[in-house]
């Protein structure tokens, strides 16, 4: 069995033009897709990165300063990224916690579909609390979850 060469690195905007044209690793997360907004705003020195596998590109996360010490936590995965699950979320709660102490991070929040099991499930276990329901939030009025986690 071959071992997976696993990288990461600073988030660049060509890396989020490659994960755009990707399909996502759930079908609610292409939906979310259809939202015109402009991904190259997440492109944050020292907040966000890229996770590469076998030098493919499979997710990107990081931190969009809000306010002074509060930022938005964000992931995008490719489908690619169903193949290594255990690989992204690993590294992406190992670089979590460390990019948000390392910049000063004191809140870090999302908002999470409310049908999105896995997402759910997922910002539970890097340890993001449910603050409860926001009713029509995301652009197609669907409900979502703000969680939230305090370092």
């Amino acid at each position: 069995m071959m071992d997976n060469k696993i990288e990461i690195t600073p988030l660049t905007r060509s890396d989020l033009e490659t994960l755009r044209s990707s399909k996502m690793n759930h079908f609610l997360m292409d939906i979310d897709r259809e939202y015109k907004g402009d991904l190259l705003d997440l492109v944050e020195n020292d907040l966000s990165y890229t996770i590469s596998v076998n030098d493919v590109i499979i997710a990107a996360s990081g931190m969009k300063r809000i306010w002074g010490n509060v930022a938005e936590g964000w992931v995008i995965a490719t489908k690619e990224a169903n193949q290594y699950p255990l690989i992204v979320a690993r590294a992406i709660k190992k670089h979590f916690a460390n990019v948000a102490r390392r910049n000063g991070i004191k809140r870090v929040q999302t908002a999470v579909r409310a049908d999105f099991g896995l997402g759910i499930r997922f910002a539970g276990w890097l340890g993001l609390e449910n603050e409860g329901l926001m009713k029509n939030y995301g652009f197609d009025d669907s409900d979502h979850y703000r969680y939230a986690r305090i370092f």
